[in-house]
């Protein structure tokens, strides 16, 4: 068991409080093939959830899209998807360069 330290803020002052850290995960005791049913769950309900938003982008009434918008989601989309899915799965994967900034996509792809 771990241990954590919580300081908690009273009257008087500060109060040291520890208390223990379940260990616990939800797949500690799983198989590895309930592990992927739930993680594969997991991940495409929150890829499903990233896609309609960035679809939403096209809402005209709501959004101003620069020219070419549309046209940069869809190469970084088929880009990512290649990168993270395809060549993941068909251990193609060779190692990228890290150094690039992705801190601000908007700005990478729209420079002014």
């Amino acid at each position: 068991m771990k241990y954590i330290k919580k300081y908690i803020r009273e009257k008087k002052g500060w109060l040291k409080v520890m208390y223990k850290k379940n260990d616990n995960s939800r797949t500690r005791n799983m198989t590895p093939s309930e592990k992927f049913e739930y993680y594969f769950n997991l991940r495409m309900r929150l890829l499903k959830s990233a896609l309609r938003g960035v679809g939403y982008l096209s809402n005209r009434n709501t959004y101003e899209a620069p020219d070419g918008a549309q046209k940069v989601i869809e190469t970084r989309l088929r880009e990512w998807s290649k990168e993270f899915v395809y060549d993941k799965w068909n251990r193609n994967s060779k190692k990228k360069n890290k150094n690039r900034n992705s801190e601000n996509l908007y700005e990478q792809y729209f420079k002014k």
